[in-house]
Formats: structure tokens, sequence, C-alpha cells
């Protein structure tokens, strides 16, 4: 099945901005909880960001074409005799 790259690439990078918009409002929101002591609520929200960034490093983990094509391509014409 042929996969549209562009289609995919542009999607993935959708949801890095997705996820990275989230990791901030999470650091921002532990942190205040963290500031006023509440410390589960802080554990809480260092989870979600957690959550957040193994999304990220997985999308972009399959940005392109992921090392399942060979970089270099040998010419067939130079085979064929």
């Amino acid at each position: 099945m042929a996969t549209n790259v562009t289609q995919k690439d542009k999607t993935l990078h959708e949801i890095i901005a997705f996820a990275e918009e989230y990791e901030r409002a999470e650091k921002a929101v532990a942190a205040i909880h963290k500031h006023n002591g509440e410390y589960e609520d802080a554990t809480w929200h260092n989870g979600r960001l957690s959550a957040f960034q193994t999304i990220e490093k997985h999308c972009k983990a399959m940005l392109g074409y992921g090392g399942s094509m060979p970089l270099e391509v040998p010419n067939q014409s130079e085979d064929a005799k």
C-alpha cells in the first residue's frame, strides 16, 4: 500500500505541535502546584508532561521514511548486461 509521505509528515508535525503546546502547559501548571506545596498535583501534571514528551518523540521518529528505505539505490542499468 502506497503512503503519501508528505501528508503523513504534515499530520505528524501537527501532532508534534499539539504535544509541544500541552508540554508547556503541563510544565507551567506543575510548577504552580509545586510552588504551592501541592506535590501530588505537581506529580500528576509531570506524568502528563512525560506522556506528551513520549508522543512527541515517537512522532519525530516516524517522520520521513524512518530508515525503512535505503539512502542510496544502485543504478539498475549498470547491473543489466
